[in-house]
């Protein structure tokens, strides 16, 4: 039996790293720490005053542990092997999901807004735009896969396709 590793053709790992989510993500993080080290020392700050202990150690645990640190390990991987491309948010995703090469139509690179949801065909007309590949399946579903090399993905794509 073939492991599925042999037959690796592609693989991207990103980061998603983005400083909007960053600042979403830290400033709560941030006044929550700052909440619980001040109250600790020198009892509630005014404000709190009427909040439960349990709530503020409950919000301190969601917003200020739990939620950095699922921001900070939280990776997009990409794979294309000779049987399919196979995505994965981690630690979201346990597996692997796999989309099979044969249900694959169709493979292009577009420039995709995800705030209006605008694809443009040859060059973005918006700032935020950036390239990924879309994949049109045989059931009439379109598929985009975000990548920081498209056209990496897209060769790698099309070579699985045209090798199956």
């Amino acid at each position: 039996m073939e492991h599925p590793e042999t037959c690796l053709i592609f693989r991207e790992v990103q980061d998603l790293h983005n400083n909007i989510f960053l600042i979403s993500v830290l400033y709560p993080a941030l006044l929550l720490w700052y909440v619980e080290v001040y109250s600790l020392v020198f009892g509630k700050p005014a404000g709190v005053q009427n909040i439960p202990d349990i709530y503020l150690f409950a919000l301190w645990f969601v917003f200020g542990l739990f939620f950095p640190l699922l921001f900070y390990y939280t990776k997009h991987i990409t794979e294309v092997r000779k049987d399919g491309i196979y995505i994965r948010l981690i630690p979201l995703n346990p597996s692997f999901k796999k989309i099979p090469i044969y249900v694959v139509e169709d493979c292009r690179i577009q420039a995709y807004d995800p705030f209006t949801g605008k694809d443009y065909k040859d060059k973005p007309l918006s700032k935020r735009a950036s390239f990924v590949v879309t994949l049109k399946l045989i059931t009439g579903k379109r598929v985009m896969i975000s990548s920081k090399n498209p056209k990496e993905l897209h060769q790698a794509i099309m070579s699985a396709v045209a090798s199956f």
